[in-house]
């Protein structure tokens, strides 16, 4: 059995002070023998060496990153701290990290992968990861290794984002150490038995008007019905204004035709030659819609796929975990607390939970005989319930 505990600061100028309240609010209940963090928190929670002092005062590992809003039970805000623990005396946690040296990450991430395992038998039932948002790498990339590491065990997680207007101030967080190229992951052992939620768009926000992938190379989308991408886009109606293509407002819903869940695909910008880079892989062959999302939808969507999660609690879930991409925070605009308050008035009496911002989440979807494949998504709200 596992409990979980939450904790949430607002305090960035001093140190000691802000690890002193993460302390208090969970320093009332006993630990057990295996326990593990996980952190979001404001950039500066790490510039002004908060980050490193609550994780110093920690007895356990903790992962985690960067994000541009936090929320848990006590409290959400943007610049802000929150810390999820898992505790328990029959689920084990092993933490590692992988250095991720330009776009050959495949061999760093086997490698660590391969450490962590080694320092307890068995197989763990899934792992939680973050990674750093980085421009020429991609989170697709990330996933993809993390799976072929570990023969597909189910990865939820996240790519770190922060407030800055290119993302480069964005870290991961391990143990308290500054991880600006670093994969951070823990594995979970025992008798455990996830439930993963995905949402993306409102059924009545994606175009009943679909195409084929004809011609793409990883997250680069060259043609669409045999024709060039931008053809297409302007087939169905989508038009260049002021000279330029508005790339951000159409992302993609993406089906796989294998039996899992549709996926959201964000186009990042339009190449020299005219493809469409996404933020995250199209493969050939896949069928592909033009989706949308604004103020009332995400709330929307959010507020449903709470729900599904109540409906789906057992009595012995105590933890849930949650992320929501940028593309949804920007879509509230001046209102940019109202996702997070959502949350918190729907889960008024869930025991613990943590929520954050992501440049990319991470989650598994599920195929038709309730396998679970792991996929990377853009535009999503995800969660895992534990």
């Amino acid at each position: 059995m596992m409990k979980t505990m939450t904790a949430f600061t607002g305090e960035i100028d001093d140190p000691d002070v802000a690890a002193a309240e993460i302390l208090e609010q969970i320093g009332n209940t006993e630990l057990r023998k295996n326990s593990l963090g996980i952190l979001t928190c404001y950039t500066e929670f790490i510039d002004s060496g908060a980050v490193r002092a609550i994780c110093a005062a920690l007895p356990f590992d903790v992962i985690g990153m960067t994000t541009a809003g936090t929320a848990a039970p006590a409290a959400a805000g943007e610049m802000a701290l929150g810390l999820l623990v898992l505790t328990s005396d029959d689920v084990d946690f092993i933490a590692g990290a992988a250095e991720l040296p330009g776009k050959d990450i495949d061999g760093p991430i086997c490698k660590a992968y391969r450490e962590a395992c080694a320092k307890r038998p068995g197989q763990p039932v899934m792992a939680f990861a973050f990674a750093p948002y980085i421009n020429d790498l991609g989170g697709e990339a990330v996933a993809v290794s993390l799976d072929k590491a570990s023969g597909g065990i189910p990865f939820f997680g996240s790519l770190a984002i922060d407030s800055s207007a290119d993302f480069s101030l964005n870290r991961s967080v391990y143990n308290g150490e500054d991880c600006k190229n670093t994969l951070v992951f823990a594995l979970l052992y025992g008798d455990l038995r996830p439930s993963f939620f995905v949402t993306s768009f409102a059924e009545d926000k994606i175009q009943k008007q679909r195409g084929v992938v004809t011609k793409s190379k990883d997250n680069i989308l060259m043609e669409v019905n045999n024709m060039p991408v931008l053809d297409y886009l302007q087939s169905i109606g989508i038009q260049k204004s002021d000279g330029a293509w508005a790339v951000s407002a159409f992302p993609f819903v993406i089906d796989y035709n294998d039996g899992t869940k549709p996926v959201a695909r964000s186009i990042y910008l339009i190449t020299e030659e005219g493809y469409a880079a996404c933020g995250g892989n199209i493969p050939e062959n896949a069928t592909l819609a033009v989706g949308g999302i604004d103020y009332s939808d995400v709330l929307r969507t959010t507020k449903e796929t709470m729900e599904q999660v109540l409906k789906k609690k057992s009595d012995g879930a105590s933890c849930l975990l949650m992320f929501s991409c940028l593309t949804r925070y920007l879509a509230l605009e001046a209102n940019s607390t109202a996702e997070m308050d959502a949350i918190r008035n729907v889960l008024t009496d869930f025991p613990g939970y943590l929520f954050g911002y992501s440049g990319g989440e991470i989650c598994p979807v599920y195929t038709e005989k309730g396998g679970a494949v792991n996929r990377f998504h853009n535009c999503t709200f995800i969660a895992c319930l534990l």
